[in-house]
């Protein structure tokens, strides 16, 4: 079975430190394509407005990948990965 396909969280461990924190599967198996950016960038290109909107939503999601990209203990960015799986 595929294990990672199912996990709704994975968990990274830093080659550094070997600090570990958790990541949502969005961002763990996608980046920042993950997050639902969907087919806004085409409203985006219509629209001036909107463009300004839809900008801001990407930098916002960058800052939050970038929080979880690197090691909070010692800032590193590389890492392992796993699926959490349930226990129990």
């Amino acid at each position: 079975m595929l294990v990672g396909f199912f996990a709704r969280e994975w968990e990274r461990t830093c080659a550094e430190c070997g600090y570990t924190w958790r990541v949502p599967r969005s961002i763990a198996r996608h980046g920042i394509a993950g997050m639902g950016m969907g087919g806004t960038a085409r409203a985006a290109k219509m629209s001036p407005r909107y463009g300004g909107e839809y900008r801001a939503g990407v930098e916002s999601r960058a800052e939050l990948m970038e929080g979880f990209r690197t090691c909070a203990k010692c800032g590193a960015d590389h890492f392992a990965q796993r699926p959490v799986t349930r226990r129990g």
